[in-house]
């Protein structure tokens, strides 16, 4: 039988799911993924309690060649851009949101193939990764 070989974007859907799940236990609900502003877009929005949380997924492979984080991937323009997301998805934000208080999270996940299913090897959420 042959190894399936997993497309970057299917290694990436994973990684978001992986995230909803860990999210979740974590008491966030979320309100939506891979949500769009133009050409701005964040992979998860949740909420609980206190906060709106705006949350970047970043998974890689474990592999010899890949020994950067994969939230090192979340360089100068894409937090800015995530902020920019943010400030444009607060426009439009239900009262029941408003007083909440702000986060952007990231969310690194390596995995590993292992016969035809990939699974996680560590999940790292960093909780106020990014700030102004």
């Amino acid at each position: 039988m042959r190894t399936k070989e997993f497309t970057k974007a299917e290694v990436g859907v994973f990684g978001e799911k992986a995230c909803l799940r860990f999210m979740k236990r974590s008491k966030l609900k979320i309100l939506a993924k891979n949500y769009k502003i133009g050409h701005l877009e964040t992979d998860i929005i949740g909420y609980n309690k206190t906060h709106l949380v705006f949350t970047e997924v970043k998974t890689r492979r474990i592999d010899l060649k890949n020994t950067s984080r994969p939230a090192s991937a979340v360089d100068k323009s894409k937090r800015e851009n995530l902020i920019k997301f943010t400030f444009s998805y607060l426009k439009s934000l239900p009262q029941k949101f408003q007083s909440k208080q702000i986060r952007i999270d990231v969310c690194e996940i390596f995995v590993y193939q292992e016969k035809n299913k990939l699974k996680v090897s560590e999940l790292n959420y960093i909780e106020g990764a990014i700030t102004r």
